[in-house]
C-alpha cells in the first residue's frame, strides 16, 4: 500500500497543465457583446475549443483514476519541458508504471492498426507521443533506478463511438476511458510495496520534471470552473431558451393575426 502524502508533484490536479494554457489564451479572447450573448455564443477564444475538450477528457480520466485502490499512485500533468508538452497522467502500481495520454473526441470512431491510429478515418500522431513519453520516463529512471521496471504506454479515448482494431497494433495500448480500471486491474505484478515506495518518492520530487509548480492549481480549477459555466449557460440560451423564445414568439404572432383576421371579418359583417 502506497500511503505518501505527496508533498510535491502528486498535488498537482488532472488537468492543470492545460487548463494554464487554456486560461492563458483565453484571456485575450475578444468578450462577447450584447447581441452575441443574447444568442448564445460560446465564451471561449479563438482556438481555445480544443484546449478546453482536452481539459474535460483528462479531468475525466482524473476522476477515474481516483477510484484505484491504494496500491496505485497517481500523478497528473507533469510537465517535460518540451514546447509545453507534458504526461497526463502517471501511475505507479503493482503492474508496474503507466503513462496515459489521453483524448477527448466524443463519439467519433478510433482505429488501430500496427502503425497508425486514425480518429474518424483521419491519422493522428498519438501512438508515437505515447512512445515518446515511455521513453522519456525511461530516461529519467536510467541514472536514478537500480532497474527500469515495465512501463507501459497508453492512449486512453474518452467517450468514443467505437475503438477498432483491425491487427494487434503497437505495443503502445489504446482504450476506452470505460475500460480502464479493468485493464490496470489484469496487469501481472512486477513491483513490490518497497519498489513502489521508492519510485513514488522519486518521481515526487519537482526537480524531476521541468518547470513544474508545486502547487495543487486550485485557483486555475475554480477559474476553468467559472468558464465552464459560461460555456454551458451559453449551450443553454442557443438551443433551449432562444428556440423556446422563437416558439413563443410565433405563438403569439399566430394569435395576434387570428384575432385581427376574426375582428375584420366581424367588421365586414
Amino acid at each position: 500500500m502506497v500511503t505518501l502524502n505527496g508533498g510535491g508533484t502528486r498535488k498537482r490536479r488532472a488537468a492543470q497543465s492545460i487548463i494554464e494554457r487554456l486560461l492563458r489564451l483565453q484571456d485575450s479572447a475578444r468578450p462577447r457583446s450584447r447581441w452575441e450573448r443574447l444568442v448564445g455564443r460560446s465564451p471561449l477564444g479563438r482556438n481555445c475549443e480544443g484546449l478546453y475538450q482536452g481539459a474535460l477528457g483528462e479531468i475525466a480520466v482524473g476522476a477515474r483514476l481516483k477510484t484505484l485502490s491504494t496500491e496505485w499512485a497517481v500523478f497528473h500533468s507533469l510537465p517535460i519541458g518540451l514546447d509545453g508538452w507534458d504526461i497526463d497522467h502517471i501511475l505507479i502500481g503493482p503492474g508496474g508504471i503507466v503513462t496515459i495520454n489521453t483524448k477527448h473526441h466524443r463519439d467519433l470512431p478510433i482505429g488501430v492498426s500496427r502503425n497508425e491510429l486514425t480518429v474518424d478515418g483521419q491519422p493522428v500522431p498519438y501512438l508515437r507521443h505515447s512512445e515518446f513519453e515511455e521513453e522519456y520516463v525511461s530516461t529519467l529512471l536510467q541514472d536514478r533506478w537500480s532497474s527500469i521496471p515495465p512501463i507501459h504506454p497508453v492512449v486512453v479515448f474518452v467517450a468514443p463511438r467505437e475503438i477498432f482494431s483491425p491487427s494487434l497494433g503497437s505495443h503502445v495500448t489504446v482504450l476506452d476511458l470505460k475500460n480502464l480500471l479493468a485493464w490496470l486491474a489484469a496487469l501481472p505484478v512486477v513491483l513490490d510495496e518497497s519498489d513502489r515506495r521508492g519510485i513514488v518518492e522519486l518521481f515526487d520530487n519537482p526537480a524531476m520534471w521541468a518547470n513544474t509548480a508545486v502547487g495543487t492549481g486550485d485557483a486555475l480549477l475554480a477559474r476553468f470552473s467559472a468558464l465552464e459555466a459560461e460555456i454551458r449557460a451559453a449551450r443553454r440560451q442557443r438551443t433551449v431558451r432562444l428556440p423556446l423564445a422563437a416558439l413563443l414568439a410565433v405563438s403569439l404572432t399566430t394569435a395576434v393575426v387570428l384575432v385581427t383576421l376574426a375582428l375584420l371579418r366581424q367588421l365586414a359583417g
